[in-house]
C-alpha cells in the first residue's frame, strides 16, 4: 500500500506503527450503522485501511461490535447509561481504548492488571464539533513503547511474545498466566498466546477489577500525595 497522509495526527502515528500488515475491509451497513455514533474522520479510517493490524499485533483498529459484551462486563451496566460507549483500537496485551460518543477517549482497560483508567475524556471538544481532531491526536498521541508492557527488568514484551508465539490474528492476545492482576509476575515464561474474547470474559470473575483515575495512577507511578505537579499522564498513551 502507498504512503499517504489522512491529517497529521493518524499520519504521525503511521510514521511510528507504520502501514498495516493484515487488513479486513468494512463493509458499508457497518460504516453506515457508525455514522453519527463514531467520529467521520475514523470511519473514514476504516474506509481506507479497514479493521487492521499493526507491528504484528502490538496495536489493532477493531469492529466495536466485537466489543460490545466485553466492555459491558468491564465497565457495568451504571457506567454504560452515562455515554454510549465503542471499543475503536486494542493492543496485542488486550488493552482496550474506549470512545464514548459524547466524551471522546474516556477510559482505558488494562485486562491483566484489572485496571479502567477513566481518562479526561474530550466531552467539551466533541460539544464543540471537533470530534474528528481529537480522534487524530487519540491516535497521534500513540507510542510503541507505552503500547507495550514491560516486564520485571524493565525490557519490552511483546517482541520477544511475537518470536516466541507468532505474530497475533485479530482474535488472540498476549496474556498473563495467571494475570498480573493475581500474580505480579511479568516474565515472559508467564505468558501465551490466548483468545482476546475468552480472556476479557472470563477474567473479572478472577480478579478484582478496579477504576484508575488521574490522581491515583500518578499515586501508584510516582509515589506522591500531590499529583499536581506531575507530567500529563493522558497525553503519555
Amino acid at each position: 500500500m502507498s504512503h499517504f497522509i489522512i491529517d497529521e495526527g493518524f499520519d504521525y502515528f503511521l510514521e511510528k506503527f507504520e502501514q498495516p500488515d493484515w487488513q479486513k475491509p468494512v463493509d458499508q451497513a457497518t460504516l453506515s450503522y457508525y455514522q453519527d455514533k463514531l467520529p467521520n474522520r475514523l470511519l473514514f479510517y476504516w474506509e481506507r485501511l479497514g479493521f487492521c493490524r499493526f507491528k504484528k499485533g502490538l496495536f489493532w483498529i477493531v469492529n466495536p461490535a466485537d466489543y460490545e459484551e466485553d466492555l459491558t462486563t468491564w465497565l457495568g451496566d451504571e457506567v454504560m447509561r452515562q455515554d454510549n460507549y465503542y471499543v475503536i483500537a486494542r493492543s496485542g496485551f488486550g488493552e482496550l481504548y474506549v470512545w464514548g460518543e459524547k466524551s471522546g477517549f474516556t477510559f482505558e482497560i488494562t485486562p491483566t492488571l484489572g485496571w479502567i483508567y477513566q481518562k479526561k475524556g474530550n466531552a467539551k471538544e466533541i460539544a464543540y464539533g471537533k470530534s474528528n481532531q481529537e480522534l487524530a491526536m487519540f491516535f497521534g498521541f500513540k507510542q510503541i513503547e507505552y503500547t507495550d508492557m514491560e516486564d520485571n527488568n524493565g525490557k519490552l514484551l511483546f517482541d520477544r511474545c511475537v518470536k516466541k508465539f507468532g505474530a497475533l490474528e485479530y482474535d488472540e492476545m498476549f496474556g498473563f498466566v495467571p494475570a498480573l492482576a493475581i500474580s505480579d509476575n511479568a516474565s515472559i515464561k508467564n505468558i501465551d498466546k490466548m483468545n482476546i474474547f475468552v480472556h476479557l470474559n472470563l477474567l473479572p470473575d478472577l480478579i478484582e477489577i478496579q477504576y484508575i483515575d488521574f490522581k491515583k495512577l500518578g499515586q501508584m507511578a510516582f509515589g506522591v500525595e500531590d499529583t499536581s505537579t506531575l507530567p500529563d499522564l493522558d497525553n503519555l498513551k
